[in-house]
């Protein structure tokens, strides 16, 4: 008789920037377009650092990009990686996820103290943002601004490094930055090990080790794993600090359920 052996990981990515900013106002909410892009899933015998997994086996390789928003809830939004080489009895305690550092979100936010809503819309990205401020490395340590009300669309917004500036004018110029602010992601609060973006740096990729919540053990059956996301409070809009009718936009915390089967 066939016997499945099933693993249920229910695990947030804590991806919230931590900007040290809480004097300005400011709302979390749902969006109604969330993509984000997959690029890699390992599982680890063993794992001490982000940058540790021991025994690695690639069971996704991949990119895949996945609309959290258009799911329903507790629905699979992906369908991700391939276990059929997975060593037998070999026992797996943590997984490592890579993902693409940009997230394509939509959203139209009310927050307090801002005369109309947050919207995000195109000119949030890359080199559609005025004078094409945000076209290289500047998408990694600078936040964007742009006026509230419009109509809402499509923007891309970035994992920051650890030393961003947050822009003072919808132009972003030079001399339109804030002083630099420190961004941190929280290391074993709810992922074991994250990625801690230096200064400077230019990668595109983002990285997350989660422990198993039981070790899997490879048997006779293959497994099929399956990645699911789901979010509640998928965006944040804040107000500007010091510049009236201004906001900017973080993305939050997308649920993801891991299982293996």
């Amino acid at each position: 008789m066939s016997k499945f052996f099933k693993i249920s990981i229910f695990i947030k990515i804590l991806l919230l920037v931590f900007l040290n900013n809480s004097y300005s106002a400011s709302t979390t909410g749902k969006a109604d377009v969330y993509k984000v892009t997959m690029k890699k899933v390992e599982l680890c015998t063993a794992s001490t650092s982000v940058t540790s997994c021991e025994n690695a086996v690639v069971i996704g390789n991949t990119e895949k990009t996945v609309d959290i928003a258009s799911a329903n809830a507790g629905a699979s939004a992906a369908s991700y990686g391939d276990a059929a080489l997975l060593p037998l009895g070999v026992t797996y305690t943590h997984m490592r996820v890579t993902i693409d550092r940009k997230f394509t979100i939509q959203a139209d936010l009310e927050v307090s103290g801002v005369t109309a809503n947050c919207t995000t819309t195109a000119a949030l990205s890359d080199s559609a943002y005025p004078a094409g401020e945000l076209d290289g490395t500047e998408k990694y340590d600078r936040t964007p601004v742009i006026e509230d009300g419009g109509t809402a669309a499509e923007a891309d917004l970035y994992l920051k490094n650890n030393q961003m500036k947050l822009c003072g004018n919808a132009e972003c110029g030079n001399l339109g930055l804030s002083d630099a602010q420190t961004v941190t992601y929280d290391q074993g609060v709810i992922s074991t090990f994250q990625t801690q973006h230096a200064d400077g740096s230019t990668s595109d990729d983002h990285v997350m080790v989660y422990k198993l919540t039981s070790a899997y053990t490879v048997a006779l059956i293959s497994p099929i794993i399956d990645i699911s996301f789901g979010t509640s409070a998928a965006i944040k809009a804040s107000e500007h600090p010091t510049e009236a009718d201004l906001c900017y936009f973080e993305p939050m915390e997308p649920n993801v359920t891991i299982t293996i089967k």
